[in-house]
């Protein structure tokens, strides 16, 4: 998981495998077409952010349908407590829908499709922070799961809660809202791209 505090990045290469994934990531190259995810990204701003200003709306609204389960998958695991890996996670409170959070995942789904790349960083160099910043949203802690290739949300659950990195971003307390979005690019290598943005606002 990567952290930026005091102008300093540290940066962990681990590569982590979710449930039933049979290949792995790094640094943005593919090993094949079952559906991949790739270590979570985090970072916490320790110093007054600059002010962000919202972009234009990105992309659809979700449904309620798709915010309803994406919320009550996720919640279901803070309020109970939840086993990441080998760490048992404490019950936190739970989070609640942000708009600026869901179109700044949409973004990143979309770059990332028509981009034909898989990565936190996008090919401008940004990451979740700035991306998070640009639709309008401002935090003092904000992390992103992502996932490649699965053609379900729920399945995309599975994946992240299955894999100890992406199950500990998704039950961090520090986070109290979140947003999550898909895109498809039938050209791209895996043709859809979901991310989830979790965040904490100044």
């Amino acid at each position: 998981m990567n952290k930026l505090g005091q102008g300093k990045t540290k940066w962990l290469i681990t590569c982590v495998m979710a449930v039933l994934l049979t290949a792995c990531v790094s640094n943005g190259q593919y090993d094949n077409k079952d559906g991949e995810i790739v270590l979570p990204d985090k970072v916490i701003e320790q110093a007054d952010p600059p002010v962000s200003k919202p972009s234009r709306r990105l992309g659809p609204e979700p449904t309620p349908g798709f915010k309803r389960k994406m919320l009550a998958a996720v919640n279901a695991a803070r309020v109970g407590g939840y086993t990441c890996g080998n760490r048992r996670m404490p019950a936190v409170d739970p989070v609640v829908w942000n708009e600026q959070l869901q179109q700044s995942a949409f973004a990143h789904s979309k770059n990332m499709a028509d981009g034909d790349y898989f990565n936190h960083r996008d090919k401008q160099g940004n990451r979740v922070g700035e991306r998070t910043y640009a639709a309008g949203y401002n935090w003092r802690a904000a992390g992103e799961n992502i996932a490649a290739g699965q053609l379900e949300a729920r399945v995309v659950m599975t994946g992240w809660l299955g894999s100890k990195g992406h199950c500990l971003n998704i039950m961090d307390g520090d986070y109290t809202e979140m947003g999550m979005a898909s895109y498809t690019n039938n050209s791209s290598y895996y043709s859809i791209y979901w991310t989830q943005v979790l965040a904490a606002p100044f």
